[in-house]
């Protein structure tokens, strides 16, 4: 999700970086050399200056690479800094390692080293921002919409979705995947990316539609944030979530209807969440950042799209106990009911929703939210349920059932600008 005006296409050599969020040069980036001899030859034949910085005192054979160690917060002298035993290469602008003089295929980005996938010069990076307050159920909402879109989504609309390391499939399968769906547990909290450096790493992704005569690959990238970290302004500036909120190309907000104070008194469940500080306080927040980083004036136009999503849409769904509660359920009649068309973007269904979930909004909020969403000049509501009913303690006890989960996600491909729509 980026905050710059997407209607622009990319410049060919211009590429924004899914981890770092660095907008580099594709003329001026570094390579990894394959060959298994470069790493040794550079080390035997470099300066005794060179050495210092590059040879590794705990791994003989292996180069100190400097930029990964940096971005992973690591120092390039100590005993865990990262190592490798492919030579990069950091000075060539043919592409040709400067020790066997072959072309070195493999592309790193400048600042942090990780990988540039091919394709880039055309697709870019996609880099999509879940948010919202603490306990809202972003985890549980990526974990769920990456299991759709490798599975039904895939299926619908002619597309692949694969990991663009191990690194990914490690996390995901570790993090995410083992625990609610092999285990039928609740995920943990996510930590906070001020204890926690690891939660900074990204799920990469790329995904692939296959059914055009020219197929279309996405690289996505997917960040679970902390609701703490979204308690103001100054603190997502000095952890640096800034960077990332800046340079999407859309944000995914969501809210947790039971944390709204209006709801959470009518709705008759048990276990029921405390309420939750103004959820138009934090989409401000993020509204600010992108004002900031993009030197938009107050009343500026924000032209990232932005998916308001409600969640857990499945406790609201049920039969009124009172009129109280009968004031914020959704009835047989609602149209979050009808399904979307299936294999391609039905805006109608889409529009119908959106205009239902904002009024209910409006209603149960308050105008002045409904009035910043209205800042985003591509902006829809949408009303999803993850899991599909609400856990018992830790334990899904009716398994995962999600509920339109995949609808935010399919708008927003289809509203980032310059790409063909999904589905058209």
């Amino acid at each position: 999700m980026v905050a710059r005006n997407k209607d622009r296409k990319p410049l060919k050599n211009e590429y924004l970086c899914p981890f770092c969020f660095s907008r580099i040069d594709l003329s001026r980036i570094h390579y990894s050399c394959t060959n298994p001899l470069c790493a040794k030859r550079f080390l035997e034949g470099c300066s005794e200056a060179d050495a210092r910085r590059y040879r590794s005192q705990y791994r003989a054979g292996e180069e100190i690479d400097i930029e990964n160690s940096v971005y992973l917060g690591k120092d390039p002298r100590d005993r865990d800094a990262v190592t490798t035993k492919n030579h990069i290469v950091r000075n060539s602008e043919d592409g040709l390692c400067d020790i066997c003089h072959r072309a070195a295929y493999v592309r790193l980005c400048p600042v942090c080293h990780n990988q540039i996938p091919q394709g880039a010069e055309e697709e870019g990076s996609t880099i999509f921002a879940v948010m919202g307050s603490k306990g809202v159920g972003k985890s549980h909402y990526i974990a769920v919409l990456i299991n759709q879109l490798r599975n039904s989504f895939s299926a619908e609309f002619g597309s692949t979705l694969s990991p663009a390391s191990d690194r990914t499939t490690v996390k995901y399968r570790d993090d995410y995947y083992r625990r609610l769906f092999e285990e039928g547990r609740k995920l943990s909290s996510t930590p906070s990316y001020e204890n926690n450096r690891e939660s900074r790493d990204p799920m990469i992704y790329y995904l692939r539609f296959l059914k055009d005569d020219a197929p279309r690959v996405y690289t996505l990238a997917f960040f679970d944030t902390a609701g703490e970290d979204l308690d103001s302004t100054n603190k997502m500036v000095s952890l640096n979530i800034s960077s990332f909120i800046s340079s999407a190309s859309g944000i995914v907000y969501l809210i947790d209807p039971l944390q709204i104070p209006f709801i959470n008194k009518r709705i008759r469940m048990d276990n029921k969440p405390e309420t939750a500080p103004d959820v138009n306080d934090r989409l401000s927040y993020i509204s600010d950042i992108i004002r900031n980083k993009n030197k938009l004036r107050a009343k500026d136009p924000i032209d990232v799209p932005l998916a308001v999503v409600l969640t857990k849409v499945d406790v609201l769904m049920k039969s009124p106990e009172n009129d109280e509660e009968d004031k914020v359920l959704f009835g047989p009649e609602s149209s979050i009911h009808i399904e979307r068309e299936r294999g391609r973007y039905d805006k109608t269904n889409f529009d119908e929703i959106s205009a239902e979930v904002e009024e209910y909004l409006r209603r149960t909020v308050s105008e002045s939210f409904t009035q910043t969403v209205g800042q985003y000049t591509k902006h829809e509501y949408f009303a999803v349920s993850a899991l599909g009913s609400n856990p018992s303690g830790s334990i899904l006890t009716r398994g995962i059932s999600p509920f339109r989960v995949e609808d935010p996600f399919i708008w927003l491909l289809n509203n980032c600008g310059g790409a063909r729509k999904v589905g058209e």
